[in-house]
């Protein structure tokens, strides 16, 4: 069973929009049914997409939020009610939220390494210092040995 032209419409925008391009949404898109859709994509051999990462899903899902805000403006020309101006500020404070994750997950990896570099550092003084005591006990073993 086909899709009716409304949607394909949806379809298509959650496509351009950066969903996922499963075999429901790739049907509802063409308007094919999703076992034919499934049968065309063992028949000519399609690869799954590799899965991308917080940072990118986080990037397209701010895009798509700033397009978002801009049919808006375009839709009204500019002008917005209250209800169209709580709608736009809670996109851009979501846009913003998504900013600060994505900066987060990159400062959390650098943070990570210094602190790493930082326990390795502590460790090879305290292996040096663990070497150092043992040479100086044995000298003192020796010394008792030979008394």
């Amino acid at each position: 069973m086909g899709a009716n032209a409304v949607e394909r419409g949806r379809a298509l925008r959650a496509l351009y929009e950066g969903a996922t391009a499963g075999v429901e949404l790739l049907a509802a898109a063409s308007g094919k049914a999703a076992s034919a859709i499934e049968r065309q994509i063992v028949r000519e051999g399609w690869t799954a997409p590799i899965s991308t990462g917080l940072d990118e899903r986080l990037a397209r899902l701010a895009d798509a939020l700033v397009a978002q805000v801009e049919s808006l403006r375009l839709e009204h020309e500019g002008a917005f009610d209250k209800g169209q101006v709580d709608l736009v500020s809670s996109i851009l404070k979501t846009v913003e939220k998504i900013g600060e994750l994505s900066r987060g997950t990159e400062s959390e990896k650098v943070s990570q390494t210094k602190r790493d570099a930082e326990t390795a550092d502590v460790l090879a003084r305290i292996d040096r210092r663990i070497i150092q005591l043992a040479r100086d006990y044995a000298r003192v073993l020796v010394a008792e040995e030979h008394k």
